[in-house]
């Protein structure tokens, strides 16, 4: 599709799933790059789908009307496809008003391990002015946003083995009988896990809030506007949701959801765990997938070194962490041209986006800020839901109506910003 446009395209890896590169230079005196991703997450349970999740087939979506409905229709092969429908139609009726350079990653939901050694080696080919990340951000209510920020990510598994220090079967499981004088890796990790949120399930690690740093006075302007137009209930219903994890005033469940760290445990494994039998075992290994979602200050390096030394004064030293692709926090300009650009786009169709600081997800975009120092955004008209769960949607109305936000984004670009005179 990129190469119908008239993109020069290739691929780029340095193993895992390649980055599909497309470069569309009409000679405009502004470029832009845009951030794409092609990979989805698991499809799940299969019995939890309404279609099969690869199907994408058109369903009725109560509260929504028609949508396709399939895994990745929302996150984000969907606003892949759209965006080169997109430019592809400009082109059917005008000339393109921006130069692109598109960057295609198959590796998102893993890392983006291949995304990021490109931009951080190729950066002499990546001047541009700008960089967008946009997908369907419309709520349930048809409220757009606009995202100025995206929290970082460490992800991990945890491993607890049987071991001479700690104790515990080395080398497979045995008989649960034994579990009144063997100890079990599985509670030793279940133990050091808890040690890493307090009561209400915020970070407890030594040392992780040192690195959090507290919203500029601009920033806390910013949150107490959007807590004006902030629906929790449109939220929590979105979700699928009963409620909050904390009674508190919108404006700060805001600044948590914004500015503080999590610890989170993605899923856990061990032992005997199929679904109506019984098997009586001491399993020999159990671990834990943890993902620690970082603010704008916390580093990667800074936050391992403290899990690290955490469980190690707790006695859990033995424990094995293995670090998947971590990446850091980004935040861009609320003032900047791009982002006053992306507004503007949402404004032209009727529409007043909710503007946030930052958003609560991941996404690599710390490469704009660090490598290539660029101003970024992510937003986008149009509705999707149930990412990463089954029966993942993208309406079709939303679609058409991306498509035309996109389309009002690279005009208002092509205007609003004035290259600087060599």
């Amino acid at each position: 599709m990129m190469t119908e446009i008239g993109c020069k395209t290739r691929t780029w890896k340095k193993g895992g799933h390649p980055l599909v590169v497309g470069e569309l230079d009409v000679g405009a005196s502004v470029t832009l790059i845009e951030y794409e991703m092609y990979d989805v997450q698991p499809v799940g349970d299969l019995d939890a789908w309404r279609v099969p999740p690869f199907a994408a087939e058109i369903r009725e979506v109560p509260g929504v009307g028609r949508a396709i409905v399939a895994r990745g229709s929302t996150n984000s092969k969907g606003a892949l496809a759209n965006h080169l429908f997109t430019w592809r139609t400009i082109q059917d009726v005008d000339e393109m008003p921006v130069n692109l350079k598109i960057l295609a990653e198959g590796e998102e939901e893993i890392s983006s391990a291949n995304f990021i050694e490109f931009i951080r080696t190729h950066r002499g080919e990546l001047k541009a002015d700008g960089a967008i990340a946009n997908d369907y951000s419309e709520d349930l209510r048809g409220v757009p946003t606009v995202y100025l920020g995206v929290k970082g990510c460490l992800y991990l598994t945890i491993w607890s083995r049987g071991n001479r220090t700690a104790g515990g079967p080395m080398e497979s499981e045995i008989h649960s009988s034994d579990a009144v004088w063997i100890t079990s890796p599985v509670w030793r990790l279940l133990k050091a896990l808890d040690t890493l949120v307090d009561d209400n399930q915020r970070p407890a690690i030594d040392g992780i809030w040192d690195g959090v740093r507290k919203p500029t006075k601009q920033e806390i302007v910013m949150v107490n506007r959007l807590a004006k137009k902030f629906d929790p209930s449109a939220w929590l219903r979105e979700g699928r949701v009963a409620k909050f994890k904390y009674d508190l005033p919108k404006r700060e469940l805001l600044l948590r959801y914004l500015y503080e760290p999590t610890v989170n445990i993605c899923g856990i494994h061990s032992g005997y765990v199929d679904h109506g039998g019984t098997k009586t075992v001491l399993p020999h290994e159990a671990y834990a997938k943890v993902d620690i979602r970082l603010v704008k200050d916390m580093t990667v390096e800074e936050t391992l070194r403290k899990l690290r030394a955490h469980l190690e004064k707790r006695g859990f030293g033995d424990l094995r962490i293995e670090v998947h692709g971590p990446y850091g926090p980004a935040k861009t300009d609320p003032d900047s041209w791009i982002a006053r650009s992306a507004i503007e786009a949402v404004q032209a169709h009727g529409k007043e986006p909710e503007v946030w600081p930052s958003s609560g997800g991941t996404m690599p975009a710390f490469a704009f800020d660090e490598y290539l120092h660029l101003p970024w955004v992510a937003t986008g008209l149009g509705h999707g839901a149930h990412a990463h769960a089954p029966n993942e949607y993208a309406s079709i109305d939303g679609m058409r109506r991306f498509i035309a936000g996109e389309a009002s984004l690279v005009y208002a670009a092509a205007r609003r910003h004035r290259p600087k005179a060599m």
